[in-house]
């Protein structure tokens, strides 16, 4: 049964804070907790079976920060990063995976430097890996401003 049909038919539940349970096991401050999924993806997948086993239905990918610009130190493309992130979620035996999308990590114009089209190409970018990758579901969270939520909405489209 695919998502859709899924939600028409019954509710779905969602897993917990993955930020939260990664500094229970020791990431250190100013690590980026989306590595883990390819540095110790048995740690990040570990994580999303207890929630699987606590009867979560939809499971969110480790990807919270995955863009270029909180990726731009990495040795790790947003393609591999997302791409590793998915297929930690779906080890996990979760019945549906959520692409998770946070905040770019920069201002949008005119409050910061970020151009709303650069913000867009920054979440096309997640989309376009979670698609591929076989993300069944888009989640964006903890986006506080609109602008920015509206270039996220429509690079989701």
């Amino acid at each position: 049964m695919n998502i859709l049909e899924h939600i028409q038919t019954r509710y779905l539940l969602f897993d917990g804070a993955m930020g939260t349970m990664l500094q229970t096991v020791g990431l250190q401050a100013g690590k980026l907790p989306e590595l883990l999924c390819i540095s110790d993806p048995e740690l990040v997948t570990g994580i999303h079976r207890q929630y699987v086993a606590a009867g979560s239905h939809i499971v969110t990918t480790n990807t919270f920060g995955a863009n270029r610009y909180k990726l731009h130190d990495s040795v790790y493309t947003v393609d591999e990063v997302i791409s590793a992130a998915v297929a930690c979620t779906k080890a996990s035996g979760a019945m549906y995976t959520a692409l998770d999308m946070g905040p770019v990590g920069q201002l949008l114009e005119p409050m910061g430097s970020l151009a709303f089209e650069d913000a867009y190409d920054m979440y096309k970018e997640q989309v376009i890996a979670g698609v591929k990758a076989s993300a069944d579901v888009i989640l964006i969270e903890t986006v506080s401003d609109l602008y920015e939520a509206r270039a996220a909405i429509l690079a989701a489209k």
